[in-house]
């Protein structure tokens, strides 16, 4: 049984989430949770919050790290929620305690969490602006090649005073 029409093997051809997909897979909400922690990281060194050589640190080992998503699953599953296994991931993976100490200082799993979906969503708004300009335009093209083509309007589910196909598409 698939959770939604996206992983569904009988209607996902139907329903693929195309670019936007990828930007709500496992390895894109890391690498925005983790840009995240590398801009929350450079704000605090630049505000004496910790200290600049470890949030220069961070920030550059955000950029660089790659996390697996499969190796945070046990510890998101007994958690319920991701943030905890990412820092501990992220910590391990600077190789650098030092530095590694001050990642996700002050900051809570929620801060994250949201500040990277949004991160995220940002760029699907693109996405999809680009879609509705191109929609509004094929409209536009159908209003003016079909603009005398004439039809009958509807109300209530019946024919009512004539139109035009354009004017339906405008």
């Amino acid at each position: 049984m698939a959770a939604s029409v996206f992983d569904s093997a009988l209607y996902g051809g139907l329903f693929s989430p195309g670019e936007a997909g990828r930007l709500f897979s496992d390895s894109a909400e890391i690498r925005a949770m983790l840009l995240v922690e590398g801009a929350l990281a450079k704000v605090q060194g630049e505000h004496g919050v910790i200290p600049e050589l470890s949030a220069a640190a961070i920030s550059r080992a955000a950029m660089e790290v790659q996390i697996d998503p499969a190796a945070m699953a046990e510890a998101t599953n007994s958690n319920g929620v991701s943030v905890p296994a990412l820092v501990a991931a992220f910590r391990a993976a600077m190789q650098a305690p030092e530095h590694a100490q001050y990642v996700h200082w002050g900051a809570t799993s929620q801060d994250i969490q949201d500040s990277a979906l949004i991160l995220r969503l940002r760029q699907a708004l693109v996405l999809i602006e680009a879609d509705l300009h191109a929609v509004l335009s094929a409209l536009a093209g159908l209003a003016e090649t079909h603009a005398d083509l004439p039809m009958p309007a509807r109300t209530y589910g019946q024919h009512a005073t004539p139109t035009s196909f354009g004017a339906v598409a405008a």
